[in-house]
């Protein structure tokens, strides 16, 4: 019996080595500059400029399938139609009862349409008419930094910790919408100093949410169930995240230490590609990995950035209208279509439109260059953002 438990042991154990082993591994040292443009990936492009009636500058957006909710710095969450129009503005600025202070972190629940607004330490809750409905308050589940995100899953919220100083006890919570705590998971690290304050990233794809944090080599799956697993990992090596502080002076410039670093930011999955923003070296750019071929593409803009050993901005070069290359990306699925989104500033779209490197472009559709040229000349400078819409490939 001994003989055969011993190597039972040995099945289980192998196993769960193969699992890992066969996981993909994110690393930017291999990643090869196979150029990608916005024609490569989507075929279609259109733009939505916001009521202006409530200027704002500063913003989170989420996007669901009825509205636009912006997060506006110092006025609260407004909510557009698809044609651009205000059609609510949902809490406010302020210290008394259903404000809040910061409120750029927020997230919608799809079933109910409640808006969830984070502020340090606790959750603002709206109906979607905007009545205030309750307060949800988070201090005994979050680590000395606080929690910095969340995001709605199956109607419950999903509280990410990107463990930045080393002393949170959960890599992530489960609460209900009365705020009562439903699942967790423990964090594995241990204890560390670091005296930089980073965040990883959070996402859903299909049934599915996805978080990483840098100290971790897991990005993990998160189940309806809310079970999880490794989806995929981040390569070890001496280009990865110290969990040591990050001593400067003179002789060692802090700007140097950075650069050797893998940095990576925002990830999300289409059908087709994982997509993650990151840093490393000189490059700052977006992967797209072909989740068949796992075949690595670039999209990236080369341009000296000031103060900066970067040497390339992260964005896809858009030859579909020649228009502003697309920054800043969101994800949005809709009937099995999927979408690119980001937000414009009109003065960064009319100065794009007057540059000698547009008036250069030769896009795919010519005609929607000049309906694009015709959008910019109806804008004013200190108009609010345009919504921009990529529809991907199918």
């Amino acid at each position: 019996m001994k003989p055969a438990y011993i190597l039972f042991l040995i099945l289980i154990i192998s196993s769960c080595n193969t699992s890992d082993d066969n996981l993909y591994k994110i690393d930017p040292r291999t990643f090869v500059e196979n150029n990608i443009s916005l024609s490569d990936i989507a075929d279609d492009i259109k733009y939505i400029p916001l009521d202006d009636s409530i200027p704002f500058i500063n913003f989170n957006y989420v996007i669901t399938s009825s509205a636009l909710y912006v997060a506006a710095k110092g006025i609260g969450i407004l909510r557009f139609d698809w044609e651009g129009k205000l059609t609510k503005i949902i809490g406010k600025r302020g210290r008394g009862p259903g404000e809040f202070w910061y409120g750029m972190a927020f997230t919608i629940d799809d079933l109910t349409g409640n808006v969830f607004v984070l502020d340090p330490g606790i959750v603002k809750v709206y109906s979607p008419s905007g009545i205030f409905l309750r307060d949800i308050l988070l201090k005994e589940y979050a680590g000395g930094y606080g929690f910095t995100d969340l995001e709605n899953y199956n109607s419950l919220l999903f509280f990410p910790d990107y463990l930045p100083r080393g002393d949170s006890k959960y890599s992530w919570v489960f609460l209900d919408t009365l705020g009562h705590l439903v699942g967790k998971k423990e964090n594995s690290v241990p204890p560390f100093q670091s005296n930089i304050e980073i965040e990883g990233s959070i996402y859903r794809f299909e049934n599915k949410l996805f978080y990483y944090n840098y100290f971790n080599d897991t990005i993990f799956s998160i189940s309806p169930d809310l079970s999880n697993s490794a989806a995929y990992l981040f390569a070890q090596g001496d280009h990865r995240w110290p969990k040591e502080r990050l001593e400067t002076n003179i002789e060692s410039p802090f700007n140097s230490k950075l650069y050797k670093l893998f940095r990576p930011g925002r990830m999300f999955e289409t059908k087709h590609y994982i997509v993650l923003e990151y840093a490393y070296l000189d490059r700052w750019a977006i992967s797209l990995i072909d989740k068949k071929t796992k075949k690595t593409f670039l999209a990236l803009k080369y341009e000296k950035i000031p103060r900066s050993m970067v040497k390339s901005k992260a964005c896809i070069l858009n030859n579909i209208d020649g228009g502003v290359p697309l920054a800043d990306i969101k994800y949005y699925s809709e009937n099995n279509e999927e979408y690119f989104t980001t937000l414009i500033n009109p003065s960064d779209l009319k100065i794009y439109i007057s540059s000698i490197e547009f008036k250069n472009t030769v896009p795919k559709y010519p005609e929607k260059k000049k309906k694009l040229v015709k959008l910019a000349d109806s804008l004013k400078e200190t108009d609010n953002p345009v919504l921009m819409i990529v529809k991907l490939k199918k």
